[in-house]
């Protein structure tokens, strides 16, 4: 049974409950040296084109992707899904929502920046 989750957009990481979340979060991706290095990259690339989304459950983060582009392409990437919550369709969830939300701005087309997404994209149908 998957978990009733929203997806919201950020643009910016100045709440800093949210910035410490994020950082819990990343401690626990492969991806990055660790949480403090994966929002120092975020911050950088939030200003260029990056649209954070996070997966929210009763208002804790509990998971994350990166929506990278211009045009009417997107790569999601970095995907993080919090260690308690994995195996409970959280990441298939998150990408479909950002799918969908995206594709409501007009975006065609979705790259996966990652085999796990590439998993969940080709399980919506978006490859």
């Amino acid at each position: 049974e998957s978990m009733p989750i929203t997806v919201h957009a950020k643009t910016s990481l100045e709440n800093e409950e949210v910035r410490d979340q994020l950082e819990r979060l990343y401690d626990t991706s492969p991806e990055f040296g660790d949480g403090h290095d994966a929002i120092e990259q975020l911050e950088q690339n939030l200003a260029h084109y990056t649209l954070l989304y996070v997966a929210e459950f009763n208002t804790k983060i509990i998971g994350a992707l990166w929506c990278t582009g211009q045009g009417e392409s997107r790569t999601l990437e970095n995907i993080v899904v919090h260690p308690a919550n994995r195996g409970r369709g959280v990441a298939e969830r998150l990408v479909e929502e950002v799918c969908r939300i995206e594709e409501e701005k007009g975006i065609k087309n979705f790259e996966p920046g990652c085999g796990a997404i590439h998993r969940c994209l080709a399980h919506l149908g978006k490859i």
